[in-house]
């Protein structure tokens, strides 16, 4: 198991009941003028929200395997969600132009987490795909999604991307969440949610600078929780700082990126950021790599942002052509 991670019991996720929040008269003045936060059900509700995101997760794998992937992605992706063909794509406007993609993608997630506003979640798991249902996988990866609660209730995926790999060591999934959220804090007041996310996208960029400054192993150990999941074509997903000092090890050139864009919760706990990186060596004239990335970050006790989350996946030379 990943250090600061536990496994999740999804039966008693469902069983929990959620406690009244924020229900006396006076403060429910307060917070429809938007003059106070409220902190509302994260320690009693936190297990049944990531319960919740995970069965629409199972659910979006059911619609896939179907009605096939274009139509199941469309079913469940939002209408302004990104993909990247190579780059930020409307995810939407995309599919609507492909053709029925045909063979079986089939995933479990392995890692959840919501945040206590139970508007913004996150998934990432292993996927395989096989052209034929009788057929083992010929292909192997991870997969990362964020998941935004919409005006009706439901959840839809704002951003799905993921990696290629060797097939796991264990066939046998087990969900784990992160250790326990802080206690509750209070909310930002609306008008102050412009200003948090811009918080995060500062952030990013500062991660960004630190990294072509001072290299990426010392940026990494700044700008991540101690039991991080890094996220990387070619390899299992790693977990916890001594696993990347490895990483870090193998890696040769400047690893900067561009920071695109991202999001965060009402409760301004859990966000996103996605962007695209580029591995260069001064030495040389080509970039050694050239990728995107998506990044999950969780709001600390002292206010800081910290990567839990980290997946880059380089562009194919073809698509690195025509990036350019």
């Amino acid at each position: 198991m990943a250090p600061g991670s536990q496994p999740i019991n999804l039966l008693r996720m469902k069983k929990l009941l959620k406690k009244p929040a924020c229900s006396s008269p006076g403060l429910m003045v307060l917070l429809s003028l938007g003059l106070v936060g409220c902190p509302a059900e994260r320690r009693d509700s936190y297990e049944s929200l990531v319960a919740s995101v995970v069965d629409v997760e199972h659910s979006f794998a059911q619609a896939v395997a179907e009605r096939g992937i274009r139509d199941g992605f469309i079913a469940f992706l939002a209408e302004d969600a990104i993909l990247f063909r190579p780059r930020a794509v409307n995810a939407q406007r995309w599919l609507a132009r492909q053709p029925a993609t045909p063979g079986i993608l089939a995933w479990e997630p392995a890692f959840a987490d919501a945040s206590a506003a139970g508007d913004l979640a996150m998934t990432t798991g292993p996927w395989d795909y096989r052209p034929d249902p009788a057929q083992p996988p010929v292909g192997h990866g991870n997969y990362l999604s964020v998941w935004k609660k919409q005006a009706d209730g439901s959840w839809k995926a704002v951003i799905d991307h993921g990696t290629y790999n060797p097939p796991p060591d264990e066939t046998t999934v087990k969900l784990e969440t992160p250790a326990r959220p802080a206690p509750d804090t209070p909310w930002p007041k609306r008008q102050e949610l412009t200003a948090e996310l811009q918080s995060l996208l500062k952030t990013d960029s500062a991660f960004a600078g630190a990294s072509a400054a001072q290299g990426r192993m010392q940026a990494l150990t700044a700008y991540v929780t101690p039991s991080v999941r890094i996220v990387r074509n070619g390899k299992q997903p790693l977990t916890g700082i001594e696993a990347i000092r490895d990483l870090a090890g193998e890696d040769t050139g400047t690893l900067t990126w561009r920071v695109v864009g991202g999001d965060i919760a009402r409760s301004a706990d859990l966000g996103y950021t996605y962007g695209e990186y580029t591995i260069s060596d001064p030495a040389l004239e080509e970039p050694l790599e050239m990728g995107n990335y998506v990044r999950i970050w969780r709001r600390q006790a002292n206010r800081s942002w910290r990567v839990i989350v980290d997946l880059m996946s380089p562009l194919s030379p073809a698509s690195e052509a025509s990036a350019e």
